[in-house]
């Protein structure tokens, strides 16, 4: 309790003038929106007089526009039922933000508990979001300010599609330090794991090691004991840094890690109730299917395949160099890439004439390279990757052959600016040409017919 009581006026609008004299038509001192706080020091005629800390000066407000508070123990029940109220209503964070500062000035002994923490990380997470939002929300920007002024911590991360205000989590972490219960701990760690608040340009390393602090935070919540579409997200989010957790160990080399990778993420997308999935939770669930159909294959042992054989050389440090070595014949040159290569995933057309090896350079980006043997009996390799926009998230896979051995039916899906697109393509082998395309299995005509058994059991495609 404090020991001297101070009444604290907080601003409750936006765009609210700070006058020099208790008249309406007096000059402006300062702009102030939801969640300021002055100290208040006397009144007249319907304006109060008060201190602006945030911009440090003096001046008068009219007494409508604020809520005034006793900073003292007496005013927190009334204060806290003020943050549970506005804990989740769009729009009034900073003022949810400021009511919940204060009751962490005036809450008795051990009154400051899991779920008023969690509230303020929500609503300085929801805040953040609306600042970064595109659409033009003018009064975000100036809230944020306000709730930085309440010690909320908020930076700018790059992204591809521009700068994004991230909220740095520290209320949620003090929540659930405290205990918080499955619900707020889900709300906490989904925010803190936020992908699209992850900095880019990370070296592999540091990228691995901040995907594995957030899978460890994620596996502090049982998506059972949430249920519905949070629990969906918990195990979409899991499913996503899996996968590229199975990415990075392969990397270096391990690829027991890599395989425990890859059926964790396998198995926390397989959980995921799809008659629960959420309309906003759609996109995730699209890019946590790439980015395991990416890395999936470090879950299979290593294919064999008669009469051809699959040889991985080393190249220049860091790089694996390709080349695929049939029973008769000569074997086809080396390829080299940095990226990582899927030896399970190794199949080739009856006739031997042609192999694929899946190929993932970047976590969440998977190609497939096409070896094909020409009538002189020497091979050319060609990349089939996912999409021409470049890497971001996607993979294609071979789904089978045709059986003359001359086509095949590929799977191209990957991520863009307006959404996930797939294509079914029947190509021909000598030249690489789409013969018929399709966003569906059941469109794709006669190669329907082409896909194996196999490719039907494992893949994604058909989710």
């Amino acid at each position: 309790m404090l020991a001297v009581a101070v009444t604290a006026a907080v601003v409750v609008g936006d765009h609210v003038a700070l006058r020099a004299t208790a008249d309406r038509t007096a000059a402006q001192q300062a702009v102030l929106w939801k969640g300021d706080w002055l100290e208040v020091r006397g009144e007249k005629k319907g304006w109060l007089k008060v201190y602006d800390h945030r911009h440090e000066r003096a001046g008068w407000i009219a007494a409508k526009a604020v809520k005034q508070i006793e900073l003292e123990e007496a005013s927190a029940p009334a204060v806290r039922a003020v943050v549970d109220f506005v804990r989740d209503t769009p729009g009034q964070e900073s003022l949810g933000i400021a009511y919940a500062a204060i009751y962490l000035k005036v809450a008795p002994k051990g009154a400051i508990d899991a779920p008023v923490m969690i509230a303020l990380g929500a609503m300085a997470d929801r805040l953040a979001r609306r600042a970064s939002s595109t659409g033009g929300d003018a009064a975000a920007a100036e809230q944020v300010e306000v709730a930085r002024s309440w010690g909320i911590v908020m930076g700018s991360v790059e992204q591809l599609d521009g700068a994004r205000i991230c909220y740095d989590g520290a209320a949620f972490h003090a929540g659930l330090a405290l205990g918080a219960g499955p619900v707020d701990a889900a709300t906490a760690v989904l925010a803190l794991t936020e992908p699209g608040c992850e900095p880019m340009g990370l070296g592999a390393t540091e990228r691995a090691g901040r995907d594995e602090a957030r899978l460890a935070l994620l596996e502090r919540v049982d998506p059972t004991r949430v249920g519905g579409p949070v629990g969906n997200q918990l195990r979409v989010r899991r499913a996503e840094i899996a996968a590229q957790l199975a990415w990075a160990d392969a990397r270096t080399g391990d690829l027991p890690a890599a395989a425990k990778r890859a059926e964790s993420a396998v198995s926390a997308f397989a959980r995921v109730d799809k008659e629960e999935l959420a309309e906003d939770d759609e996109a995730a669930y699209a890019a946590a299917a790439i980015a395991v159909a990416a890395s999936r294959w470090a879950a299979l042992p290593a294919a064999e395949v008669p009469g051809l054989e699959l040889k991985l050389d080393a190249g220049e440090p860091g790089e694996t160099c390709v080349s695929v070595v049939p029973k008769k014949g000569v074997a086809s040159p080396p390829k080299c890439t940095h990226g990582q290569v899927w030896a399970a995933s190794l199949r080739a057309s009856k006739d031997r004439g042609a192999a694929v090896i899946a190929v993932e350079p970047l976590p969440g980006w998977l190609e497939l390279w096409l070896f094909r043997r020409g009538a002189d009996g020497g091979w050319m390799v060609d990349v089939l990757a996912p999409s021409t926009d470049g890497p971001d998230r996607g993979y294609v896979e071979l789904a089978g052959w045709s059986a003359d051995g001359e086509h095949a039916l590929i799977v191209r899906e990957a991520r863009a600016a307006d959404g996930v697109h797939k294509s079914y393509e029947a190509i021909t082998l000598g030249t690489l040409a789409v013969d018929h395309a399709s966003p569906t299995l059941a469109g794709a005509g006669a190669a329907k017919k082409w896909a194996t058994a196999e490719w039907r059991q494992r893949t994604l495609a058909l989710r």
